[in-house]
């Protein structure tokens, strides 16, 4: 991936790299992997735009490392409800989404105090944060919706809520 993505860059391909993946084995060795291909391509030189999508349930010390090396971080809430969330993907509460939110919020605060202070201080997720969310898939109305995008934005200090169509898959 790091060499593919650096060909590609060098010849004016891409402008970025978008690092997503399901869960191999475990969250924080999911989260790993994604943090090994971000800080390889930066100690490869790269300087396009990294977003790496946290993995829900991931260690917040893996949260914090991606955040070092990613331009922006992500998780996706995906469903409106906590009740569709856990009836829909079985294991993602909105604790294992809101918390790594959480702890981006948190360390970008605290990172752009660092910067105030001392010029030198690393950045961290400096284009902040976003999330997905599938609409259709569940009951909720719009207003459901609309309104936790607005806690969203207000609380977790995000710069986009993308929104996905929901797709049945044929049977």
């Amino acid at each position: 991936v790091v060499a593919l993505t650096i060909d590609f860059y060098r010849r004016n391909y891409i402008e970025g790299l978008f690092l997503s993946s399901g869960v191999i084995r475990s969250p924080d060795e999911t989260m790993e992997r994604l943090i090994r291909v971000a800080k390889k391509l930066r100690e490869e030189k790269f300087n396009g735009y990294i977003h790496v999508k946290c993995v829900p349930h991931a260690s917040e010390p893996l949260v914090r490392q991606a955040g070092l090396f990613a331009d922006r971080l992500s998780v996706n809430i995906e469903l409106p409800t906590e009740e569709s969330l856990i009836r829909l993907t079985g294991d993602k509460t909105f604790g294992s989404v809101i918390g790594p939110m959480d702890c981006i919020r948190e360390n970008r605060a605290e990172t752009a105090e660092n910067r105030k202070r001392f010029r030198h201080a690393p950045s961290f997720a400096p284009a902040g944060q976003s999330t997905q969310l599938i609409v259709g898939a569940s009951p909720e109305s719009d207003l459901v919706i609309l309104s936790l995008t607005e806690r969203l934005y207000r609380n977790q200090e995000l710069k986009r809520v993308y929104y996905s169509a929901y797709v049945p898959v044929a049977p």
